[in-house]
């Protein structure tokens, strides 16, 4: 029994040792297979954060632009402020309109609450009295930015 295990014996450990190998060699296959799918999902990664730093340096510009229009509106804004002060200043005409008493339904469609979101507005929208026809009498008030 000696004389065929001794005679065996090599074969069988190459037997052994070639299951292991084919084995091993699925292992590689599968682990060759799984890296080439994860450089594809790095890749599509990579791609989407070009992506997105390509819209954030677009949206950083447009911000940049948002930001100097509203430099200049508000600017403009100023320049017009000091215009019409200087224009009151100037001319008695102009400051006895700008002190004048607006009637009544004008007044009234100026005056309106601190409306926060769209149920507050139309509950505003349900709830406000209606503009009362020319004809009517009027309580007279005063312009808003009147100055005394």
């Amino acid at each position: 029994m000696t004389a065929i295990l001794r005679t065996l014996a090599p074969y069988a450990i190459s037997l052994v040792l070639a299951a292991l190998m084919w084995v091993q060699r699925g292992q590689i296959e599968s682990q060759d297979i799984a890296l080439t799918a994860y450089g594809e999902i790095i890749r599509g990664q990579a791609s989407d954060l070009a992506d997105l730093k390509d819209r954030m340096t677009g949206q950083r510009l447009d911000l940049l632009q948002l930001e100097r229009t509203q430099d200049e509106i508000r600017n403009a804004l100023d320049q017009r402020t000091f215009d019409i002060e200087r224009l009151k200043n100037e001319d008695p005409q102009i400051r006895s309109w700008a002190d004048s008493l607006l009637p009544d339904p004008i007044a009234r469609l100026r005056q309106r609450p601190a409306i926060t979101g769209a149920a507050a507005y139309a509950e505003y929208l349900r709830t406000r009295d209606t503009v009362q026809p020319a004809g009517g009498g009027s309580e007279v008030a005063r312009r808003p930015d009147a100055v005394d």
